[in-house]
Formats: C-alpha cells, sequence, structure tokens
C-alpha cells in the first residue's frame, strides 16, 4: 500500500505521549509511522495539511444501521412510538433492502467523521440477511461490528431464525468466515436477549456461547439491577457492553467502574422522547466508567457523531447546574468534580474510551506510532481554530460540515470533502427503493408515522 505524508497540520493525537502538537503525520499502509515535524520519505504522496486538525476517526458505539432507510420517520415521535412505527418494519426488510440500509448508513457516517462503527443488527431474520449486512460493511470500508442480535424483530413470525440459541449455528457461521483480528475492518459481535431474572438460564448461556466464540457482547441494558444481576452470576466484564442503561443503579455502575467497564449512551436518541433518565452519565463517570456515544437511530436523526458530543457537553452541565441548586449552590460555583465533564472528556467518548469499548483501543482511537491510520482532516482554516483545549473545538466549535478526509486503515474514503469510490447517486436510489419496498410491504407510506396519544390509539396528530 501507498504512503501518504501530512504536511503541516495541528495534531490532536488524543495520545499523553505524542500531545497536542503542529506536526506532519506519515502514513506507511494501513499504519501511522511518525509523528514529529519536518517529516520526509520518498516515495510517498505528500498531502498539504494547513490549516486542518488531523485527529482519530470517530467510534460509535451502538447504531442500528438497518434502519437508515427510513431517515427521519420518527423525528416528531414521542414516548414510545419508536417501537410502534419501526420495529415491525424488520418483517418486511429483505437481504437486498438490508444491504442497501446498512451500506448507505456506513457512507453517511464516513462522511460525517465516523470510521468505525458497532451496527447492533436486530433485523436478521435469515442466513442471507446476515450475510447481506457483513457485505455491506465490507463493501463500504467502514472499521464495522457486525453484532448479530439474538432476540430478533419479527412481528410477522415468519423468520427464517428463531430467537435465542436457534440462531447459534448461523453466528458460527458467520464467526467462520470473519478472523475477527483487532485489525480486520469486519469483525463480529453477539447481541444478548433480554437480561432477567426470568430468562437467568438463556441469557447465562448466551454469555458463554459469546466468549467461546471469541467475540465480544452488548446488550440493551433498560431497567436497574442488569448488570448486578450479571455479575452475581458471575459473568460479568468489561467484553460486555450495555448500552443505554439509563436506570442503572450506583451499585451497578460501582460494578461496572471496578471491572474498567464501558457505557454506551447516546444523548439524542435518549432524550428526544422525554422517558429516559440522564444521570447514569455523571454517576457513571465518576465511578470510573467510560462513557462511550452512539448515535443509535438515523430514524430520528443524523449520522455523526459531532450533535452526539454536544448535546452530552450542555445537556451534563445543565444537569449539573439543576443538582447544585437543589443542593443549595446558588449562585452556581465551580468547585471539585463540576463541571461532571470538560471537552476533553466528551472528545474521549467518541475517540479513546468507543475504541476500547469496540475491543480495539490499542490500535485506533489515537495518532501514534504503531496505530491504524484511521484518522480525519477537520479545517479550521476558515475561521480559525478556537482558543483554549483543541478538544473544545471540536466538541463546541466545529461541525461534521468541517471534515474535509477521512481516511480509515490508510485507505482514503473521503478526500477534500468527497467521498472516494461511491457512487453516490446509485447509493441514495438504492436506499429509496428499499424503503419504498419495506413500506409496501408494511402497508405504509414515507412521512405518515403512526402516532399515539396516551395508549388509546393511533393515528391522532
Amino acid at each position: 500500500m501507498a504512503k501518504v505524508l501530512f504536511k503541516n497540520g495541528f495534531v490532536l493525537s488524543m495520545n499523553d505521549k505524542v500531545g497536542d502538537v503542529d506536526a506532519d503525520v506519515l502514513v506507511d499502509g494501513t499504519t501511522i509511522k511518525q509523528v514529529g515535524k519536518n517529516l520526509a520519505a520518498a516515495g510517498a504522496e505528500v498531502v498539504d495539511a494547513t490549516g486542518m486538525m488531523i485527529m482519530p476517526g470517530m467510534s460509535d458505539t451502538h447504531c442500528h444501521l438497518w434502519e437508515t432507510p427510513f431517515k427521519g420517520r420518527i423525528a416528531e415521535g414521542w414516548g414510545m412510538e419508536y417501537f410502534t412505527n419501526i420495529h415491525p418494519l424488520a418483517s418486511t426488510v429483505d437481504p437486498e433492502d438490508l444491504y442497501a440500509g446498512i451500506y448507505a448508513g456506513c457512507i453517511e457516517a464516513l462522511y460525517t467523521g465516523t470510521t468505525s462503527m458497532f451496527d447492533y443488527s436486530h433485523c436478521i431474520r435469515s442466513p442471507e440477511h446476515a450475510d447481506a449486512a457483513v457485505e455491506a460493511l465490507r463493501d463500504s470500508g467502514m472499521r464495522a461490528i457486525f453484532g448479530y442480535d439474538l432476540r430478533g424483530k419479527d412481528h410477522s413470525g415468519r423468520s427464517a431464525l428463531a430467537p435465542g440459541a436457534a440462531r447459534f449455528k448461523d453466528i458460527e457461521r458467520i464467526r467462520s468466515k470473519l478472523s475477527n483480528d483487532k485489525a480486520s475492518l469486519v469483525r463480529l459481535a453477539v447481541c444478548l436477549s433480554e437480561v432477567s431474572p426470568e430468562s437467568a438460564k438463556d441469557v447465562l448461556r448466551e454469555v458463554e456461547f459469546t466468549r467461546s466464540l471469541g467475540v465480544r457482547g452488548s446488550w440493551h441494558c433498560n431497567k436497574a439491577g442488569e448488570i448486578e444481576f450479571l455479575d452475581k452470576h458471575g459473568v460479568m466484564g468489561p467484553d460486555l457492553m450495555p448500552a443505554h442503561g439509563n436506570y442503572t443503579t450506583d451499585r451497578d455502575l460501582d460494578i461496572l467502574g471496578a471491572m474498567g467497564g464501558f457505557l454506551s449512551t447516546q444523548t439524542e436518541a435518549e432524550t428526544y422522547a422525554g422517558r429516559r433518565s440522564m444521570s447514569m452519565m455523571a454517576r457513571g463517570h465518576r465511578r470510573g466508567v467510560k462513557i462511550a456515544l452512539g448515535m443509535d437511530v438515523p430514524v430520528i436523526m443524523n449520522y455523526g457523531l459531532h450533535h452526539q458530543m454536544r448535546l452530552c457537553f450542555y445537556l451534563q452541565r445543565y444537569m449539573d447546574g439543576v443538582n447544585e441548586r437543589h443542593e443549595a449552590q446558588s449562585p452556581v460555583s465551580r468547585r471539585p468534580g463540576v463541571p461532571t465533564f470538560s471537552t476533553r472528556d466528551v472528545l474521549r467518548t467518541t475517540t479513546t474510551n468507543c475504541a476500547e469499548a469496540n475491543g480495539v483501543g490499542d490500535i485506533v482511537g489515537q495518532i501514534a506510532p504503531g496505530y491504524q491510520a484511521d484518522l480525519l482532516l477537520l479545517d479550521t482554516s476558515l475561521f480559525g481554530r478556537a482558543e483554549g483545549d483543541a478538544a473544545g473545538h471540536v466538541v463546541l466549535n466545529s461541525s461534521s460540515g468541517d471534515i474535509k478526509s477521512v481516511m480509515v486503515a490508510g485507505e482514503f474514503r473521503k478526500r477534500d470533502g468527497k467521498m472516494v469510490g461511491v457512487d453516490m447517486a446509485k447509493m441514495l436510489a438504492a436506499r429509496e427503493k428499499a424503503r419504498d419496498h419495506i413500506y409496501a410491504g408494511a402497508g405504509q407510506v414515507p412521512g405518515k408515522p403512526k402516532l399515539g396519544y396516551w395508549h388509546w390509539g393511533e393515528g391522532v396528530s
């Protein structure tokens, strides 16, 4: 593979040894070879990075890429309307639709600076669906985890794959096709069924199965005590990533923090429907839990992690202020531990923390020699870089529109503002074709979600 030398950039490395520095970055093949001033390399393509911030590619720890065709369908949703509108659509998604949705989602994510994605795929109804999902991830050039969900979403009851252990054989088939080496661009993970006392036997078997394959696991953690439950049964570990976790108890978070665990949260999706507490971010952070962000559902918002970071930062400051006033700290003032997050803390939630949560923290998420060349060029030339910590510029003063170039494993996926090797018109047409096919099968139309009112019926606007 080729050598690429980025000259005269500002490196926001997220690496303690390299730091933040005006420097050059030499990429040799898939790997960052050197970071330093006045670098030269025979035969390297030289890229002028003047006015650019060179930073690690961002990672998403929880997303449902199959929902890409329904872009914005639940933007006006409230309460539980996401579940009544979107999950039933899984019954009419065929493998071709699934490929189109996942591929389009990956391309949009890459365009906005996300180089790594945990795709929590809960619409797998057949082995052909699983194959299509893997193929789409591979063709996109994304560094991706295919999260094969053991539950499945099929309201029709016609799925070729029953839930739970009935899926083990097909997951083993997929595992046989993937090396799951850390440097592999497509890896496998297993997404567990519901964690509860009633399902103890099944979920413990699922954890054992997941580890027998040498892969990571995740699950939708939507009730208090789930982490403590797994820990009491001796199976909780940092290789199992809870997603959401809004109702985790302090005891849950103590356990997670003590083992160096991660909590994946999706700030926009968690807050849009008014249903969930967000106190777990601060409570977890103070207990050593590493917070990692994700985008979750494209049926509400755009792909990309800039807006997830910004909402995380401001939402937590708002909640910090509420707590201060409740504790009679008025006017509020700075004291140890308050505010909870710095902008650098928040940037870690999409770089180092996410890379570690996805099991590849020693090869991505930082810009340093020996790391994979997953990086972004973020343009600061037009309006200048913000004062203070450079992380603050990314979190508060930039947008995904500033991302000019994206590299994954040494290959440009976006360059000078345009995607590389992607037929954008074909991608969009395939996404819309998939949407129309799925809606036709489900008896739905674009722009007309079903709205409910106090559970008394649908169609009330």
